[in-house]
C-alpha cells in the first residue's frame, strides 16, 4: 500500500486571498497536507507520494523537515486538469494505491476505513453531506454533485449537477484506493481520452461504463473542504 496527495492545482479559487497553494491553508497551527501526513503516518509506515505542479517549492519547503517523502512533478499542470496527477502516480507507483486530495480535511478514521481494503476501487461518500455543506454556506444545486449507487453500494453515476427534488443522499470526498489490479485498465482508458479538461469524478464514469467497480463506503465522519476562501472562514 502507497499513498499519492494531489497538490499540483493551481488553487485558482483562493489563491488571490492567500498567495499560495490550498494545501498550506492552516488549521489548528497545521497545514492542511501536513495533517493528512501526519494521519497516514500514525497509521501505516508506507510510502507517501505528493504530486506536485504549481508553486512546489512552496509546498516542499513548508513539509522539508517530513522524512520519506517522494515527489511526482506534473509538468502540465497549467493544461491539464487533476485527473493527470492522479494518472502519474498510478504510472509512477505498482501498488494498492490511496488517493487524497489535499484541500480536504477529515478524521483519521477515514483513512483507516479505506487502507485494508481490496480487489474493488474503494470510494468513501458522505452520508451528512447536507449538514458540511450548510455550514460551507453553498448552493446544493450550484455547488454539490449528483451521486447514485446501487443496492450492493456500487457506484452508478457521479458528477451531474443535482436537480431540484432529486434526492442525493451522498458526497464525493476526494479520498479513494486502486488496488494494483486495476492500474493497467484505468491507464488505458486514460490514453483513450481526447480531452485534457476532464474531472476525476468524468472520469470515474467513463471507468464504470468501461466495467471497472467502484465500491462506495457510507460514512459520516467529520469532513470538510476548502474549496475558497468562504469555506475557510465558515470552517
Amino acid at each position: 500500500m502507497k499513498f499519492v496527495l494531489l497538490a499540483a492545482g493551481k488553487s485558482s479559487r483562493i489563491y488571490n486571498k492567500i498567495k499560495k497553494p490550498k494545501c498550506l491553508l492552516e488549521v489548528n497551527g497545521k497545514t492542511l497536507i501536513e495533517k493528512i501526513i501526519f494521519d497516514i503516518r500514525r497509521l501505516s509506515k508506507s510510502k507517501i507520494y505528493i504530486v506536485l505542479g504549481f508553486k512546489a517549492d512552496m509546498i516542499k519547503k513548508r513539509i522539508q523537515s517530513i522524512s520519506n517523502i517522494k515527489f511526482i512533478i506534473n509538468k502540465e499542470y497549467n493544461s491539464k486538469d487533476m485527473l493527470h496527477s492522479f494518472i502519474l502516480g498510478l504510472k509512477h507507483i505498482n501498488d494498492d494505491i490511496v488517493f487524497s486530495y489535499t484541500d480536504i480535511i477529515f478524521e483519521k478514521k477515514l483513512l483507516k476505513s479505506i487502507i485494508s481494503k481490496k480487489n474493488n476501487i474503494y470510494l468513501p461518500v458522505l452520508k451528512n453531506w447536507k449538514q458540511v455543506w450548510r455550514q460551507r454556506k453553498k448552493n446544493f444545486y450550484e455547488d454539490a454533485e449528483d451521486l447514485k449507487i446501487d443496492k450492493s453500494n456500487f457506484l452508478l453515476k457521479i458528477g451531474d449537477k443535482i436537480k431540484k427534488n432529486s434526492n442525493v443522499k451522498y458526497q464525493y470526498m476526494g479520498l479513494f484506493m486502486v488496488p494494483k489490479e486495476q492500474r493497467l485498465k484505468i491507464i488505458s482508458l486514460y490514453n483513450k481520452i481526447k480531452t485534457d479538461k476532464l474531472h476525476i469524478t468524468n472520469f470515474f464514469n467513463i471507468m464504470i461504463k468501461e466495467g471497472v467497480k467502484i465500491k462506495c463506503l457510507k460514512t459520516s465522519y467529520k469532513w470538510y473542504e476548502f474549496d475558497d476562501w468562504q469555506d475557510y472562514k465558515n470552517y
